[in-house]
């Protein structure tokens, strides 16, 4: 994990295998705003989740997900237990 800038604020960057995310953190939370893998179905984006989600867990963050953008995010988000921020 890293700290970059991304459109002028800090956000946590972090890599494992093919899969990258971005997760936005504040003082008692951390949010997936982007996650992409380029080899779908191997599990590099759920390993990741998960241990994104201990990390920001053992710090005392909620940890969320904004909006999921397609089906497999969704159903991976709901398997692992992590909040989708969503409209409603």
């Amino acid at each position: 994990m890293k700290q970059v800038d991304s459109m002028g604020m800090l956000v946590d960057e972090w890599t494992h295998e093919s899969c990258i995310a971005t997760i936005g953190v504040g003082n008692n939370w951390a949010t997936v705003y982007h996650i992409q893998s380029k080899k779908e179905g191997k599990g590099h984006a759920t390993k990741l989740l998960i241990h994104m989600k201990k990390y920001y867990e053992d710090r005392k963050k909620i940890f969320g997900s904004s909006v999921a953008l397609n089906d497999r995010m969704k159903w991976i988000l709901q398997k692992l237990n992590i909040k989708e921020y969503n409209e409603t």
